[in-house]
């Protein structure tokens, strides 16, 4: 018998748009160090799959407007997933987080 192995994610969290900026990057220290960025807007996690092409399958089929990007983190194989939709996080959540 083989090991089973399951698809893991990892950093399931919101991202409401505000971003600490570190003071060392600050250009000019009187600038305050928060700033609004829309395009961080949603859910973001790593997603290490049990089978690359049956995962990227599913998130087609019922995350068709997720940003998914495939990496490897370490040699490992994973996805950074962004999800702007609600519905969209629902699904994914349900199938895929604890």
């Amino acid at each position: 018998m083989g090991i089973i192995k399951k698809t893991v994610v990892h950093h399931w969290r919101y991202e409401d748009g505000w971003h600490d900026i570190p003071y060392v990057l600050l250009k000019d220290k009187s600038k305050p160090s928060r700033e609004f960025r829309e395009e961080v807007i949603g859910w973001h996690c790593w997603v290490y799959p049990t089978e690359d092409s049956e995962f990227e399958q599913w998130m087609r089929a019922n995350c068709p407007t997720a940003d998914i990007s495939n990496r490897f983190n370490s040699g490992n194989p994973m996805y950074t997933v962004h999800i702007k939709d609600q519905h969209e996080m629902l699904v994914f959540s349900l199938m895929y987080t604890p």
